[in-house]
């Protein structure tokens, strides 16, 4: 079974995954385990040779991400710097990860990505706030993706309400939601529980978000 077919199944199944994410190969002591699926932060990586041999071995399927400035992303790469990594990695692909915002300047990408069944996850994220329910429930309404992604500061028990409210109120089984700061955090359990389909750690010693688990202590939170 193909990696991609794989990961289709799982998301058939709704089952919540742990995605365990790569922002530096050279901390990865060994094979990626303790994880369903491995993201790799080509604007922290970039996409030379070791990227490319690390994708083309791996063992778990790949999400590739090349997250823009304005939403986190390490490098502050053109539209046209971020179009070129996903081309690189997108023959080893099984998702790619890229903002809502983003979509009409990526429009390219995304359609060669579902011609080879790659799947779309369009992400959205907020660094200072969860803002209310209804403004994210239109950001699922703006553009078609095959997963809606949310990463939210939450800052209250109302902020992890409103994560809650979004999983069941949305018009898609196929969302995931997560927290940042310590609140969000320690919420992450919860989310997946709740319904959040991908669930992210790090692999390595660089988190890729505030107060993100480590990849392994997620799975084996998910687990109980």
């Amino acid at each position: 079974m193909s990696h991609r077919t794989q990961v289709r199944d799982f998301i058939e199944k709704t089952t919540p995954l742990t995605v365990g994410s790569v922002a530096d190969l050279e901390q990865l002591t060994e094979a990626p385990q303790n994880c369903d699926l491995v993201e790799l932060r080509l604007d922290s990586l970039g996409y030379g040779a070791d990227v490319l041999a690390f994708a083309e071995r791996s063992p778990l399927p790949l999400l590739i991400t090349a997250r823009g400035a304005a939403e986190g992303g390490q490098a502050d790469w053109s539209i046209q710097s971020r179009a070129a990594a996903y081309r690189a990695l997108m023959p080893y692909a099984s998702l790619i990860d890229i903002e809502l915002q983003d979509f009409p300047h990526l429009s390219d990408i995304i359609d060669d990505a579902r011609t080879s069944e790659i799947i779309v996850i369009g992400s959205f994220h907020d660094f200072d706030a969860t803002p209310a329910l209804k403004i994210l429930q239109e950001k699922t309404q703006q553009e078609k993706a095959d997963i809606y992604k949310f990463a939210l500061m939450a800052r209250s028990i109302d902020d992890i309400e409103t994560h809650i409210s979004l999983i069941k109120q949305i018009d898609s089984e196929n969302i995931s939601i997560m927290g940042m700061g310590p609140l969000g955090a320690a919420a992450r359990p919860l989310m997946a529980k709740a319904g959040s389909l991908l669930n992210y750690g790090y692999l390595g010693g660089t988190p890729t978000a505030p107060n993100q688990w480590p990849a392994p202590l997620l799975s084996a939170a998910l687990s109980v």
